[in-house]
């Protein structure tokens, strides 16, 4: 398979609405009109897309863009379908909802008498008119390839004619995630077949198929979207698709939604993941997820992978603060949303016998006591301050939150052989700027295991 695909389409612009904005020169120029363009993108890896517009220099076009980008007009929004189309004609349509302008450039290069401008975008829907075979089917980013290797090995071509086999060991399988099924595999591509030589390609793709044949163009998208948040989160890097087919049901006329996407991330090599210990394959992770549950705390997940996934690029201490902030990050949520019998409830007060103004009061004289052995210089700072201390003194420890964050997700607390009391501490001083003296990385080491089981908890049966 090539590396690039190039995709010819006429389409329009209308600037009939930005007239004012023109200079004098351009406003009475043809502010509607159809124009030939070519989309060039890599079918290989993520990369920017181009879409290069072609127009008579009449039409100063390149020159009428410039001036709506310098007022903040999002240009890629007066791009739209060929006017004038036959009744049978359902040309492709871009989408350009999700995408942003990256950069404009005026080519010095002419073609077929017509000068060219070629805007570099990074994200693209294509609506076509034709079928693709199959529901959904996403190719992936280059972090998922050794993984796979696991499923399917290959055989030693040649060494034996009669029985020679390009896959050798194949474990690999469908299963079920919701709704639908789906299975990750290779696509091999044999190219440049010369004397000795041949040369063999492949590609990773996730197929998802729907045999309800009910789940929209934007819900198997939104399926296959979380499918690569969950092999993110089993392998501890961003797994990612750049460029998507989705079959539409809801449309008579257009059958196909391409999804052209800039995955860039990070590379990274490294084959240890935390759950690879708890569940031997990424299927039989799946198969353990309760959809219902994954879905209603998917926001969640969301959030916090990356985290989990930065935390692993950066120095100690800043991994132990990411890492810590995702513990409270998940205390909130639980708060906040019922996952189980209730929503968890944490003591952030001591109880008093007292009424809220008489306990306040009493803190506050008790407190002002204290001012008789403060140095005089310092007395009148201190007692400014009393006040501010009432609900410091009232408030219970943070080893209470983290208790009470634990029990409620059911998870035995013994199992990490960490201190609460000195975990927080830590944090207080790195917060403070105070260089920590326990062994940052130790206390990294257990964060991430806590919360790979709480997360495990909220979304597994």
């Amino acid at each position: 398979m090539k590396d690039y695909f190039r995709n010819d389409i006429t389409l329009s612009i209308n600037f009939e609405g930005y007239k004012d904005l023109l200079n004098e020169q351009y406003s009475e120029v043809l502010l509607v009109s159809n124009y030939d363009s070519s989309l060039i993108y890599n079918q290989r890896k993520p990369e920017y897309l181009q879409l290069t517009i072609y127009y008579i220099p009449s039409q100063y076009l390149f020159e009428k863009l410039e001036i709506l980008i310098e007022k903040k007009i999002d240009i890629l929004h007066l791009i739209k379908p060929k006017l004038e189309k036959k009744n049978w004609e359902f040309p492709d349509i871009l989408d350009f909802s999700e995408s942003n302008l990256i950069s404009i450039s005026e080519s010095h290069y002419w073609e077929h008498n017509k000068k060219q401008v070629i805007l570099t975008i990074d994200n693209l829907n294509i609506l076509i008119n034709g079928r693709y075979f199959g529901d959904g089917r996403f190719q992936l980013t280059e972090n998922i390839f050794q993984h796979i290797e696991k499923y399917i090995q290959y055989g030693h071509l040649g060494r034996l004619n009669y029985d020679d086999k390009f896959i050798e060991n194949y474990k690999n399988r469908e299963t079920n995630f919701g709704i639908s099924r789906f299975i990750l595999s290779f696509e091999h591509w044999f190219n440049n077949s010369k004397k000795f030589n041949i040369d063999i390609s492949r590609d990773v793709y996730l197929t998802i198929t729907d045999s309800s044949e009910t789940l929209t163009d934007l819900e198997l998208i939104e399926l296959g979207n979380s499918i690569c948040l969950l092999m993110s989160f089993y392998w501890q890097k961003t797994i990612d698709f750049f460029n998507a087919r989705v079959r539409i049901n809801n449309n008579d006329n257009y059958k196909t939604r391409e999804v052209l996407k800039y995955s860039s991330h990070l590379v990274d090599e490294n084959d240890d993941s935390l759950l690879k210990k708890q569940f031997n394959t990424f299927y039989d992770f799946i198969d353990q997820i309760n959809f219902k549950r994954f879905t209603k705390n998917q926001s969640l997940i969301k959030e916090i992978v990356p985290r989990i996934i930065r935390s692993k690029n950066v120095d100690d201490i800043s991994a132990f603060m990411i890492l810590y902030n995702i513990i409270e990050k998940i205390r909130n949520y639980c708060m906040s949303v019922q996952l189980m019998d209730k929503k968890l409830t944490i003591k952030e007060e001591f109880s008093f016998i007292k009424g809220k103004k008489a306990t306040d009061k009493f803190i506050t004289n008790k407190l002002k006591e204290i001012n008789e052995i403060v140095e005089e210089s310092d007395n009148a700072e201190f007692l400014a301050k009393v006040n501010d201390k009432v609900n410091f003194i009232k408030k219970t420890g943070l080893i209470d939150q983290f208790d009470s964050l634990i029990t409620y997700l059911e998870i035995d607390a013994n199992l990490y052989e960490i201190n609460f009391n000195n975990l927080i501490k830590a944090r207080n001083n790195i917060y403070h700027g105070k260089p920590p003296n326990e062994n940052i990385n130790s206390y990294n080491n257990k964060m991430i295991v806590i919360i790979y089981d709480m997360i495990i908890k909220m979304i597994t049966y």
